[in-house]
């Protein structure tokens, strides 16, 4: 394995976790308030919190979507300019 491509994996790797996290994190607040509302209310429906999940993580996505399209294009132009030196 090429010493230059640990770097661009690691960094493709970061970038995954980058992408993800916003929309887990929204996803994860979103169910566990969700649960504590059907809770205090006494709503039994299971597909309110995958609703209100989907949507949040909609707006998540469309709300940070020209950050993380930018941050992608970065690292697909690093790596396009990395690849003739890789051997």
């Amino acid at each position: 394995m090429s010493e230059s491509l640990l770097p661009l994996l690691s960094s493709g790797l970061w970038l995954a976790v980058l992408c993800s996290l916003p929309v887990l994190l929204v996803a994860v607040l979103s169910a566990a308030i969700t649960a504590w509302l059907q809770a205090r209310l006494g709503i039994t429906d299971s597909s309110l919190p995958v609703a209100v999940r989907l949507l949040l993580g909609m707006a998540t996505l469309f709300v940070l979507g020209p950050y993380l399209v930018a941050k992608l294009v970065v690292f697909a132009t690093t790596v396009w300019s990395a690849l003739p030196s890789l051997r």
